[in-house]
């Protein structure tokens, strides 16, 4: 097998590297843990990326070789997907994403591309958690806005500054704290993780590595059985003072930081445009406490949303900027 060809084929991966793998192995329980935490954490970016893929059946390949333990991804990618598609049959595939896909001209869709702009997301998830010390921390102190506010400067405790394409800085904030534990719990002192993407000119690998030291960060303790501030009932007028984290225009929602917990709150009326003064802002939220399930509509969820009707903002007038 020539293997520089082989490298060269490649357009993405996630793999483990170091010592404990050098010979390819990996134990039972924690290739079951990484296999788990790679489906996960993939479909998770590919689902942001294009909804579809939420119906869409795909494999992702594994290899085990001398020095690592890895999934790939080739630049053949789009055959072997729409080849594993056609397999299915018309009546297994019918009425799936894929299915509707393959009435048009599968040589026009572009999985490939879906992919890529997946792992480029995912590593600068990755890269700003890193650079924060935390995945869950979702209050950013002291950001700065450069080119027509499509990027954003954020400056850590260490006083580093990462620049951050302003879209991946949102899917940071709407990211779940636990989406990579299963691959963080893989890491040890010999074995590190890796997740790379070539670049979308095809020339060089870009790439993000978790070590043992940094495992924490993507592991979340918090498995939340308890009913989250159980004295904010249903329907209660609440006055919550808090940071707003995130704006999702699509979704009409934003993120409401709140003695630690990030709470889902999206206007009575009216879009979040109106409020994109408040992002990244102290600010008091003003309005009802909303526990229905969303297909039950019974009064069970365990952490609240609020419906609000007002939100003012603790920051000088000079933070306000074109946020959304």
């Amino acid at each position: 097998m020539n293997t520089d060809k082989e490298n060269n084929e490649i357009f993405a991966h996630i793999k483990y590297e170091g010592e404990l793998v050098k010979d390819g192995f990996l134990d039972a329980r924690k290739a079951g843990e990484a296999l788990l935490g790679i489906d996960e954490t993939l479909r998770y970016f590919l689902y942001q990326e294009d909804k579809k893929f939420r119906k869409v059946e795909f494999e992702i390949p594994v290899r085990i070789r001398k020095g690592s333990w890895e999934t790939i991804f080739l630049e053949n990618f789009d055959a072997i997907l729409i080849k594993t598609a056609l397999t299915w049959g018309a009546s297994k595939y019918f009425g799936s994403a894929l299915g509707e896909m393959a009435k048009n001209d599968f040589k026009d869709i572009g999985f490939k591309d879906i992919f890529k702009k997946s792992f480029i997301a995912m590593t600068w998830v990755v890269k700003i958690a890193k650079h924060l010390g935390s995945l869950s921390k979702k209050k950013f102190d002291n950001i700065k806005f450069s080119k027509n506010n499509s990027e954003v400067l954020i400056t850590n405790n260490k006083g580093e500054i990462l620049n951050v394409p302003y879209q991946y800085l949102e899917i940071f904030s709407n990211c779940p704290d636990k989406l990579f534990s299963s691959l963080a719990k893989v890491v040890e002192v010999e074995r590190e993780l890796v997740i790379g993407y070539k670049d979308l000119n095809n020339q060089y690998f870009e790439y993000v590595r978790i070590n043992n030291s940094e495992k924490n960060i993507f592991i979340s303790y918090d498995e939340e059985d308890e009913i989250l501030f159980p004295e904010l009932f249903h329907e209660a007028y609440i006055e919550l003072e808090g940071h707003i984290t995130r704006g999702n225009e699509k979704s009409n929602t934003i993120g409401f930081l709140y003695q630690g917990h990030i709470l889902t709150s999206y206007p009575i009326d009216g879009n979040v445009k109106e409020f994109k003064s408040a992002l990244f802002t102290n600010c008091i939220i003003k309005g009802f406490v909303d526990r229905a399930d969303k297909k039950t509509g019974e009064y069970i969820e365990k952490r609240p949303r609020i419906r609000f009707i007002e939100i003012l903002s603790n920051e000088p007038e000079n933070r306000q900027t074109k946020l959304f």
